[in-house]
């Protein structure tokens, strides 16, 4: 899940929004929960700027997990699970009793509450580490959920839910064959009919207006800079994520595939879906002012080869 930084004005006074995957807060008057004042920082030097070339490393299989994981976890309140899963039920075609993939799930935030609501959650995640989390919060939570490593593109059902969802801005991370591996799975695991629901903000129509390519600021124990670079040719977001903790200095690299929507489209229809709405996180239609993409979508029946 990408974790950014990002200014914002608030009440006359400069401060930095953070964000982590697709959920942003900021608070109208002191900053709390994520939202800090700082000044801000010039623009930088292109040489300063991360390298948007890309070739598939695979950056992801580790990115989350260490400090990136701590600042994660630090800056999402625990009712935004309670929100992701009330959009879901609302508006992405999940129902109490059916069964639910999420993939890919992290710690399980998500699935756990809609389990915790009477669904019959699975969550899938590539990293053991987030499983073995997501187990501990299930058991503590007192919730059932089915709960599998591997990798989003190989999943081994097929035609076993009623719906799925890819929450948290977690599309785009692989080159473009991967990402359409991923939807070619999501579509393979859904019965004829299924629900499938993306939550995204690496998006161009989102990202771009408001991209700036070096941001920083403090996150509870946290000091963050993020250097970005967007490539337009190749259409992928080069990012370079360093964190401070006490004397401890990290950095990461990562890169995203930034779609326009009529890409995006493009895609989901590719691999058997309907695209039956996009949507704001309030469930309104999405425009202009939208800080995010939520797209709805169904599973067609699989087209059968020809005799």
């Amino acid at each position: 899940m990408p974790v950014e930084v990002q200014s914002v004005r608030l009440s006359g006074q400069s401060y930095v929004c953070i964000r982590a995957g697709a959920r942003a807060f900021a608070h109208r008057q002191r900053p709390r929960a994520g939202c800090l004042r700082l000044g801000y920082i010039p623009r930088m030097n292109e040489s300063d700027a991360p390298s948007p070339s890309y070739r598939d490393t695979e950056w992801w299989r580790e990115h989350f997990a260490g400090s990136m994981l701590d600042l994660w976890r630090a800056i999402v309140p625990p009712e935004q699970a309670a929100a992701d899963a009330d959009f879901l039920l609302t508006h992405g075609g999940v129902r109490p009793g059916s069964r639910v993939l999420d993939l890919p799930c992290g710690e399980g935030r998500v699935a756990i509450e809609l389990a915790a609501r009477g669904v019959r959650a699975t969550g899938v995640d590539i990293s053991p580490g987030q499983i073995e989390a997501a187990r501990r919060n299930a058991a503590a939570r007192g919730v059932d959920v089915e709960w599998l490593v591997a990798d989003m593109r190989a999943v081994p059902w097929a035609a076993a839910f009623g719906a799925a969802f890819c929450w948290g801005d977690s599309f785009g991370y692989m080159d473009d064959a991967g990402n359409r591996d991923f939807l070619a799975a999501a579509h393979r695991v859904l019965i004829p009919g299924g629900r499938w629901a993306m939550e995204m903000q690496m998006l161009a129509e989102v990202l771009l207006p408001r991209l700036q390519p070096r941001v920083s600021g403090r996150a509870g124990e946290f000091r963050v800079e993020v250097r970005r670079r967007y490539d337009a040719q190749s259409g992928r977001l080069a990012v370079e994520y360093e964190l401070a903790r006490g004397s401890l200095r990290e950095t990461r690299q990562a890169s995203y595939r930034i779609h326009t929507i009529d890409e995006l489209r493009a895609l989901l229809e590719r691999a058997g879906f309907r695209v039956d709405r996009l949507s704001a996180r309030n469930g309104s239609d999405f425009g202009p002012a939208a800080d995010r993409l939520r797209v709805l979508c169904t599973a067609l029946p699989a087209a059968r080869p020809h005799s």
